[in-house]
């Protein structure tokens, strides 16, 4: 199975677009791409390629509530039976405090998956929760609260709930922000409580007006079930499930963003450094460490298109012999503007 889930393609069914599009203070578009991979299917021991081809709506609307919707409709090789569909979907209501640059913002987001064959691979995800915003001198408070719920069409997988507290700081230091981050929450499955916390540190550097690097970590940690897992040993293998059977995760992230606003161009790069532990499942314990690496390059030829080519690699060690991989992914595409 292909990892399109955690690749980010959402799918897109454009008619939902339609009752919006009248709407003042909005923009539509479309982008149309394709690209090519040696390693379709995320394992060592058979390593094929082929084409994905991707046609992604998008929509924003700005007015008393903020709307945005990205789209895509996503197919592989051509082949009728690899065609998969999602809608990404997020309101927001942003209201100002007293005080320069202080705000509270309430939102809800949606996601869906589906294919046309796959039927056990589609899911539903929605969350919404309340941020606030508050400058303390000089220093950017944001904290607050978020409930998710996750509904798996597999019966092989439970549904879960997950609510947590946000907070984050955004503090100047000469040259970069220093940002440091704490979430931590429950996950409520079945009779299963179970506690999580991800603690994040970032430095941006915003050089100048047209050049940043951004560099940020991360450890994520979540305790034991006591009885019940949250997915079988045979979808701990699946790459489209296996990030819900993460215990560990470590995460060391490198981006650099460079304007070239004389030839209406930008490029961004980014470098992940990986580590992973997953839950031991029956005899089944997996461990992961590993980089990707991403390139690309966007050209701007008016305020409604540009052009887009992108070159991406991860190398991926495990102890599990199959899932040994490189996966090298090269693309390219045009974004329309309406």
């Amino acid at each position: 199975m292909v990892k399109v889930r955690n690749l980010g393609i959402a799918g897109g069914a454009i008619v939902l677009l339609l009752p919006f599009l009248l709407f003042p203070n909005s923009y539509t578009g479309v982008s149309l791409s394709n690209s090519y991979t040696d390693n379709l299917y995320f394992i060592g021991a058979i390593k094929k390629g082929g084409n994905t081809t991707n046609v992604s709506p998008f929509f924003s609307y700005s007015g008393f509530l903020d709307f945005d919707y990205s789209g895509n409709v996503s197919v592989i090789d051509f082949d009728e039976e690899d065609i998969f569909f999602g809608n990404r979907a997020g309101i927001q209501k942003i209201f100002n405090l007293p005080g320069l640059g202080n705000r509270n913002y309430f939102y809800l987001n949606g996601y869906n998956f589906s294919t046309l064959n796959y039927r056990n691979y589609g899911l539903n995800e929605i969350y919404g929760g309340d941020s606030i915003s508050l400058y303390i001198g000089n220093v950017l408070l944001s904290t607050g609260i978020q409930i998710g719920y996750m509904d798996f069409s597999s019966d092989s997988i439970e549904d879960y709930v997950k609510p947590e507290v946000k907070t984050y700081l955004s503090i100047p230091m000469p040259y970069f922000y220093f940002i440091p981050g704490v979430d931590a929450g429950l996950m409520f499955y079945e009779n299963e409580r179970l506690p999580y916390c991800n603690l994040s540190l970032s430095l941006n550097f915003p050089l100048t007006g047209d050049f940043t690097i951004y560099v940020s970590g991360n450890y994520f940690w979540m305790s034991e079930p006591e009885n019940n897992y949250l997915l079988p040993d045979s979808l701990l293998l699946d790459p489209f499930f296996e990030e819900e059977g993460i215990k560990r995760n470590i995460n060391i992230n490198l981006s650099i963003n460079k304007s070239f606003i004389k030839y209406k161009s930008y490029m961004s790069l980014y470098l992940n450094l990986f580590e992973k532990d997953f839950f031991e499942i029956g005899d089944l314990l997996r461990n992961d460490s590993g980089i990707s690496v991403g390139l690309q390059y966007t050209k701007i030829i008016d305020n409604n298109i540009s052009f887009f080519v992108s070159f991406s690699s991860e190398l991926n060690n495990s102890n599990i012999e199959n899932l040994d991989y490189t996966k090298n992914n090269i693309g390219g595409g045009i974004r329309l503007i309406f």
